[in-house]
């Protein structure tokens, strides 16, 4: 991915890049009431906000202002005595949201996939062990098979567990749609592990929402949601559509003002989706051209297929969705 955005020489090819055409088609199919002609703009503030919680999560010191951290912190620490389930989005500056609470005396057990444990694990335990008087910290493999009992394990022994509800790693969703559930995201709708959300219910363990995004200032806030807790007079069908529509009506809450702040728009096609149960086509299909190198593409949105062309051809395509756009406006 860092490769593909250093290998741009100009402005034009910034916004006909290979992730800039996933981002497109996601956005547009999720988000069609959104003007095309902003669609640049939004993804290079994304790629500025990706770069960004990287540098916050390298930081020593927290890119946080006082009053932004002060409202933080005292909500973990109504939360501290309550093992329970941490549920945030890969949402503006994410990556420190561990890193607040084992500050205040939380044991942390982090869910990530395997790369990026491997990637990233030895530098967050070396960060870890330079702190005093904080909580434990401890990664969980999302890709492992028994990541749930891991998880469950954790809770058990007085950690609070963090889940990235967006990733597109770990348990995913299988065949069995006795396993999933359908939750509307926008104009469309994703299909989720209901595992988090029965756990949750079996053995009443509560999910906390926190969400990172940004200010008007541009500046890094957290918004801390109501508990999630189940109810025993609330059968687990219930409970599983509550937790998972809530969860996704935040996410929408903190995307909607602010595109830019989500990464999952990069890789969003990567979680399942509701299929068509009928043989009808989508009335709407896009197309849309990026280059790699010296390559050139067209991407066919929302089929995520994607088609080489040659140059002439990526330059005429280029061309005339300038023009659509001008026309448009």
């Amino acid at each position: 991915m860092d490769f593909l955005e250093r290998s741009t020489t100009n402005e034009d090819d910034a916004s006909t890049s290979w992730l800039y055409a996933l981002f497109a088609a996601n956005l547009y199919r999720f988000c069609p009431q959104i003007d095309t002609s902003s669609y640049a703009d939004i993804y290079r503030r994304l790629v500025t906000s990706r770069y960004r919680a990287s540098d916050d999560q390298l930081s020593e010191a927290l890119p946080i202002k006082r009053e932004v951290l002060a409202e933080l912190t005292s909500y973990i620490r109504q939360i501290k005595g309550r093992p329970g389930f941490v549920t945030t989005f890969h949402t503006g500056s994410y990556r420190i949201l561990s890193r607040v609470m084992y500050m205040q005396g939380l044991n942390v057990a982090v869910v990530m996939s395997r790369e990026i444990i491997a990637e990233q694990g030895e530098h967050l335990f070396a960060q870890h062990t330079k702190m005093k008087d904080v909580g434990k910290l401890q990664l969980i493999d999302a890709d492992a098979g028994n990541c749930l009992i891991k998880m469950l394990g954790a809770l058990q022994n007085g950690y609070h567990v963090v889940i990235y509800m967006d990733g597109n790693h770990g348990a995913a969703p299988t065949k069995d749609e006795l396993d999933n559930e359908e939750v509307p995201f926008f104009n469309c709708n994703l299909v989720v592990r209901k595992g988090l959300a029965v756990l949750s219910y079996k053995r009443n363990i509560p999910i906390f929402p926190i969400l990172s995004s940004l200010d008007d200032q541009d500046d890094t806030f957290y918004k801390s949601y109501p508990v999630i807790s189940p109810n025993t007079e609330e059968a687990l069908k219930h409970y599983t559509s509550r937790v998972f529509r809530t969860l996704y009506n935040h996410l929408q809450e903190v995307v909607y003002p602010k595109p830019e702040v989500w990464e999952g728009w990069l890789y969003v096609h990567t979680m399942p989706g509701k299929r068509e149960r009928n043989k009808v086509k989508r009335r709407y299909q896009s197309y849309w051209p990026c280059r790699v190198g010296t390559r050139y593409y067209m991407m066919i949105s929302p089929r995520y297929t994607c088609q080489e062309i040659g140059k002439l051809s990526f330059l005429c395509m280029r061309k005339w969705k300038h023009l659509t756009r001008q026309m448009k406006n």
